[in-house]
């Protein structure tokens, strides 16, 4: 008790000691969005540090700065904000499947939360989940999961629950304190989590959870250093023991599973299989161990344990080949970049006992050569022939890209023939690899641009340089380079190797500037100069080389045909291709200006190009390629090559010989001889540029003596230019001879094609102001041997494309004059000599005289120009019978056609018969020549009597009907059905001469009888088709049944289904259009009435005509109009007498001119009320119910001025005031449903008897209502009557 009084004086003198907090806010967090309103939050603080953002890592922790971390759990929203220098922002926040009722910082990184559903997250301070698991436990604490209280009210006034304070934290461990009982969850040290798994026998598990942690990727981790590198030397020494147990483990599983196995299999009588079979198992299971210990000794980077004792464990059980051969996926990935030199030396003596040197080459290639034992490697390489890793080894490691030519070239000499055609493929392969660039083998990157200059020097040093060994097959005398070895060995590709040595200008000043930089100084530019000309001079050199081999062969030729020797092994090599692939080579580099070379090597080039006999004759493109290419090989090396070097006189011989004109035009014109020249460019049919690029230069360049006789020579040369190109032609003759152009044509009078080509050419640029010089221009780049351009290209040639690129602008200054003799004489000659594109002139071309157009259509036989003609004038049925004129021929052409088909197929699958039958070309120019006779009837109609455009549709019809009819029916065809008098205005005499009669019928014994019926039917089907919307169905389906209903009813089934489908979607389309013009009526009706039927109110409680209160008499009537006045009945009634008229309107608003409208509808006082409305409700006399519900609306019960509906709905919208209500009229709403239901109990109960008789009132004028509307000017189309959806009968005369 004393004790107590102690206590109780000490607390009073604390209390004594007050201590005032300050408070202050750093920042206002706002409720999240989607959080329960009245939901509890949590909120945990962290402090820690973190170094500076410009500071290392490893930092003095007083020099760190100190950070806060507030975690804000609401509802199911949590938030993590941090504060930095009184600063609150949040950066992290994640939505939780439950709410939160507790939230704690585990470490720095690490936060825990609790939910409702007890469920405990473990998130990292980002959102990430680490882990997740369930703290509810079976029990009696009922359904509470943790303590909470209940002293905290939300703003509805209800209690909330609290479980503040449910959850502490304690190192590693979390404490859950819940109504009953306490929870404890705590994390496992990384320690113990690998011991977890190895005791479980999950080795896997532990071996990944032990290389998860030496990456610091672990989560959930409180009790290892911070830094990764601390976490790696904290736990090494325990992955190592980890790792030997494992493989002791495993060892000595499989060392005991297996015996048993292996005793089994050899008591067996097939022991031999059997031991196989286990061995191979146990070789497998040793490869995966061996293939965990591989990766994870790669992974933690202790490859020392590797090759130290765990293959010292695979050697002792004798296992060393399989962990040999399960390390070269490793090196192929990377993974294993060096090798012991003593693991190295059983790696390669293990491949190479297996006959795998290309896999052990492979590994080399993936090797770091720093980490190796670069001599042993190289020693192994040569003793194993693993020449490609011996070229890497030497570039990667030494730099050195000469040292494998060299040891590759020896091997080549002393191996045999197909050994040493490999390596000499391989040489030139690395030869172009490294001139171009890259790094040898392929697929290891690029080699340094400052590397390149100098290594394609010493390179090309050591090609050039002579052979050690003289070779069996060399000529005896000079001396054997080592480019001769691989020229022996493929010329074209060691030829090819070459051509990447030695670049050109472009190429050669781009690596220079990528060598250079940006750096564009004189320095610099000498630089460039000097690489250049030593480029130069090893290009001089090795055409040296190059040259002496074509001449040693020369030689040797000689002297074999004077010693009369065999020349097989003369001939072996070079070969006359070999040759030609050099005298290629050379004259490139030549026409290059890069080198040169004697008279006597340039004849010999140009005897090479100029021949025929190394042209393959079997193939004519090939020809003609090789030979352009070769013509401009020697254009290239005579505009470069002095003149006093090749004789005139013999290379124009050979040229001529070679049918090379355009080196002949050159050499001419070198030797003045323009006209011979001319004649030469223009015999060049492939490209006639250079034709009119030489006179355009000559024309300029001549003198007045020489000009005139060239002109002469040009202008009479004309007709053969224009056959060249038209279109060089024309801009020669409009540029140079404007003047001369009457002259010219009249001289092309005399040569109708090129006449006619020639006003192509005029009227083509009238039109279009243009000409297309693509064909022209199309060879208008000078290529040599291998694609590449020459520099040097005619100056006149590019002057000339520069005038033709202004052609449209020289138009636009000079323009071209038609007149009408020019376009009747071009139509003329276009029908003779292009038929097809008649029609097309005519339809694009207006000023003509169709008299005279048609004339000669008829003369040439032109048919469908001279329909489109015949149809212009109006002559629409000449034009048809005269499309259809050939139809007889076409058909026969079909039959036979089809006969022939079906006779080389079997009898099944006719369908793919009838698929090819209708690909057939016959088929095609039928459905051509139907097409146009449709389109011509289709824009004729409208401008036709519907009697004329019935007849000129059934012409049609009746033309592809006639050949299904039979044989026995053919009577039937001469009975021509009368059309009237129209028939002899439209169509004229044609038709007594029975030209559009189809005389050709399908014959029962035609073998293609089915498939022609069938193609018929497709044809009338289109017709059919084509008349919908311009002819009515029902006379078509009458014309079809009156004239074939004879027929067999498969001919027309299609036809007649087509029609009844096409009849029964136009009334289905009009049924709903119908019916959604009758919704959207009566609500617009609902509207009118809604706004026409509501009170009106007076403003003013007088008469507007008498002043006098409107309730002075109870007896009394008034009217109140829509405006607001209201007058006395009596006092309007002597307003309208003295007026000496009826009022139809408020005697204050509506003017007295405009009330003369009796006032049928009144209202009046009732006795019981204050306004009353007096009406006459109007009946109708007679009507039909064929009309629409709203149509009695229409009717003039309000006198002969009646208000239309749109008025006056017109009138509400805008808020008028002038309309008045004694004049609405009476509205009568019938819904859309009644009508709906009518249609659906029968089109009877629609039309009626009053329908019936409409549709007979209506037949006798139908004729004379189509003739009103044709002068009218409306096109005839599907009539829409008012009996449309019910019964109508056609009667047929």
């Amino acid at each position: 008790m004393q004790v107590g009084n102690y206590s109780m004086r000490a607390l009073l003198w604390l209390k004594k000691v007050r201590l005032s907090p300050s408070l202050q806010v750093y920042a206002q967090l706002s409720r999240p969005d989607g959080v329960r309103e009245g939901s509890m939050p949590y909120t945990a603080w962290k402090c820690t540090t973190q170094p500076h953002s410009s500071s290392p890592d490893n930092v003095p922790e007083h020099v760190a700065e100190r950070v806060s971390l507030l975690a804000i759990a609401w509802d199911r929203k949590v938030q993590v904000a941090k504060l930095v220098k009184s600063e609150l922002k949040v950066y992290g926040k994640w939505s939780l499947d439950s709410a939160a009722i507790g939230v704690a910082w585990l470490d720095d990184h690490m936060l825990v939360v609790l939910t409702l559903t007890g469920q405990l997250y473990l998130f990292a301070k980002d959102g990430t989940v680490i882990h997740q698991t369930s703290f509810a436990v079976d029990g009696p604490g009922g359904d509470d999961l943790a303590a909470y209280h209940t002293h905290l009210i939300n703003i509805y006034g209800n209690p909330e629950k609290a479980y503040h304070n449910c959850i502490g934290v304690r190192g590693a461990s979390v404490y859950i304190l819940g109504p009953t009982h306490l929870i404890v969850s705590r994390l496992l040290p990384w320690k113990e989590r690998i011991q977890v798994l190895r005791r479980a026998g999950d080795w896997m598990g532990a071996l990944n959870m032990a290389m998860t942690l030496y990456d610091g990727q672990a989560h959930g981790v409180v009790d290892l250093p911070k830094s990764v590198d601390a976490v790696k030397e904290a736990i090494m020494p325990y992955l190592v023991e980890l790792l030997m147990s494992y493989v002791d483990e495993v060892f000595s599983y499989i060392s005991v599973a297996f015996c048993n196995q292996i005793g089994k299999a050899e008591q067996q009588d097939d022991s031999k299989t059997g031991s196989n079979s286990v061995h191979s198992e146990i070789k497998e299971q040793f490869t995966r161990v061996g293939g965990v210990a591989v990766e994870f000794c790669v992974h933690i980077q202790r490859t020392d344990i590797l090759f130290d004792e765990i293959f010292s464990k695979f050697v002792f059980v004798q296992h060393r080949d399989t962990f040999l051969e399960l390390l070269e996926p490793y090196i192929l990935r990377d993974m294993l970049g060096s090798l012991p030199p003593e693991i190295m030396q059983a790696l390669v003596e293990h491949y190479s006992s297996k006959g795998w040197l290309q896999r052990v080459e492979q590994c080399v290639l993936h090797m770091d050569i720093s980490s190796l034992d670069f001599n042993q490697v190289v020693r192994l390489c040569r003793e194993h022939g693993l020449y490609g890793a011996l070229v890497y080894l030497f570039n990667k490691g030494l730099d050195d890209f000469r040292t494998p030519l060299e040891e590759l070239l020896v091997v080549s000499r002393t191996s045999q023939q197909e050994t040493a055609a490999a390596l000499g493929y391989r040489m030139l392969v690395y030869l172009k690899y490294c001139f171009l660039g890259l790094a040898f083998p392929p697929g290891h990157g690029a080699l340094p641009v400052t590397r390149l200059s100098s290594l394609r020097t010493e390179l090309v040093q050591f090609l050039l340089e002579s052979s050690d060994a003289s070779n069996p097959q060399a000529v005896s005398r000079g001396t054997y380079l080592n480019l001769y070895h691989l020229l022996q060995l493929d010329t074209e590709a060691t030829l090819d190797v070459l051509r990447c040595a030695f670049l050109d200008g472009e190429n050669l000043k781009r690596e220079l500037s990528m060598q250079d930089g940006a750096d564009t100084s004189m320095e610099a530019e000498q630089e460039n100069n000097i690489m250049a000309e030593s480029q130069n001079l090893w290009i001089q050199n090795t055409i040296n080389a190059l040259v002496q081999i074509t001449e040693k062969h020369i030689s040797r030729a000689d002297e074999s045909a004077v010693d009369n020797v065999d020349t097989r092994f003369v001939d072996a090599w070079p070969s006359k291709k070999d040759l030609g692939n050099l005298f290629e080579f050379i004259a490139y580099h030549v026409a290059c200006r890069k080198a040169h070379v004697s008279k006597v090597v340039l004849g010999q080039i140009l005897e090479y190009l100029t021949s025929e006999s190394t042209v393959p004759p079997s193939v004519p493109a090939h020809i003609i390629e090789t030979s352009k290419e070769r013509e401009k090989q020697v254009l290239a090396l005579l505009e470069v090559v002095p003149e006093t070097d090749w004789n005139e006189s013999y290379v124009l011989q050979l040229c001529e010989k070679a049918h090379f004109h355009q080196v002949c035009g050159l050499i001419h014109t070198i030797r003045h001889q323009y006209l011979a020249a001319l004649d030469s460019y223009m015999k060049d049919i492939d490209e006639p540029i250079h034709t009119f690029a030489y006179i355009n230069n000559m024309l300029e360049k001549l003198s007045d003596n020489d000009s005139g006789a060239f002109r002469s020579a040009v202008i009479s040369r004309i007709p053969e230019l224009l056959v060249l190109s038209r279109e060089g032609t024309f801009f020669l003759v409009t540029d140079h001879f404007r003047a001369d152009s009457p002259h010219i044509l009249s001289e092309l009078r005399s040569h109708p094609q090129s006449l006619f080509l020639y006003l192509k050419t005029v009227i083509e640029v009238h039109l279009s102001g243009t000409l297309d010089f693509s064909n022209l221009k199309k060879a208008d780049d000078i290529d040599v041997a291998d694609g590449r351009r020459v520099k040097d290209q005619s100056k006149g040639l590019t002057a000339y494309l520069e005038r033709i690129s202004d052609f449209p602008k020289f138009m636009r200054n000079n323009p071209v004059h038609v007149n009408d003799d020019m376009i009747e004489l071009y139509f003329e000659l276009l029908c003779q000599f292009e038929r097809n594109s008649v029609l097309r002139f005519l339809g694009t071309f207006d000023s003509y005289r169709v008299e005279h157009c048609l004339r000669k259509c008829q003369e040439y036989g032109i048919i469908d120009a001279a329909a489109f003609l015949l149809e212009r004038v109006g002559d629409a049925g000449s034009a048809l019978l005269l499309t259809l004129s050939g139809l007889n021929e076409n058909f026969s052409e079909l039959e036979s056609a089809v006969e022939s088909v079906v006779s080389d197929m079997s009898v099944s699958a006719s369908s793919d018969h009838y698929s090819t039958v209708l690909k057939m070309k016959e088929v095609d120019n039928i459905r051509s020549i139907l097409n146009a006779c449709i389109g011509l009837c289709q824009r004729n109609t409208p401008r036709l009597q519907p009697e004329e455009s019935e007849m000129l549709w059934f012409r049609l019809l009746d033309s592809f009907c006639m050949p299904l009819m039979d044989s026995y029916s053919d009577r039937r065809a001469s009975k021509t059905k009368n059309y009237g008098g129209v028939q002899g205005e439209v169509l004229g005499s044609q038709e007594d001469d029975g030209a559009w009669v189809i005389k050709w019928k399908i014959s029962r014994s035609c073998k293609g009888a089915h498939f022609l019926r069938k193609l018929f039917s497709m044809f009338i089907k289109e017709i059919v088709e084509g008349m919908i919307g311009y002819i009515r169905l029902p006379t078509i389906m009458s014309k079809l049944l009156s004239d074939n209903g004879s027929q067999e009813f498969g001919d027309f089934k299609i036809t007649i289904l087509g029609m009844l489908g096409t009849y029964g979607f136009e009334r289905r389309i009009l049924d709903t259009a119908k019916s959604l013009i009758e919704d959207d009526t009566f609500y617009t009706m609902s509207l009118l009435k809604k706004g026409a039927s509501h009170g009106y109110a007076p403003r003013s409680t007088v008469c507007c005509i008498c002043n006098c209160p409107l309730a002075k008499n109870s007896s009394f009537r008034i009217r109140v109009f829509s405006c607001g006045h209201a007058t006395h009945l009596d006092c309007e009634l002597e307003n309208e007498l003295s007026s000496r008229g009826h009022l139809s309107g408020c005697p204050v608003c509506m003017p007295k001119k405009n009330t003369q409208r009796g006032a049928r509808n009144k209202s009046a006082l009732p006795e019981n009320g204050l306004v009353n409305k007096v009406s006459a409700r109007p009946r109708r006399a007679h009507g039909t119910s064929i009309l629409h519900p709203h149509e009695d609306l229409l009717e003039n019960s309000y006198g002969l001025q009646q208000i239309s509906r749109f008025e006056i709905l017109s009138s509400l919208q805008k808020d008028k005031k002038l309309v008045q209500i004694e004049s609405m009229p009476q509205l009568r709403l019938a819904p859309p449903a009644v009508y709906h239901e009518k249609v659906k109990k029968g089109p009877d109960l629609l039309t009626g008897e009053s329908s019936s008789a409409l549709a007979e009132v209506e037949k006798p004028g139908k004729r004379r209502q189509l003739r009103e509307l044709k002068l009218k000017g409306s096109s005839l189309r599907f009539p829409l009557k008012s009996s449309i959806f019910g019964k109508e009968k056609t009667n047929k005369g």
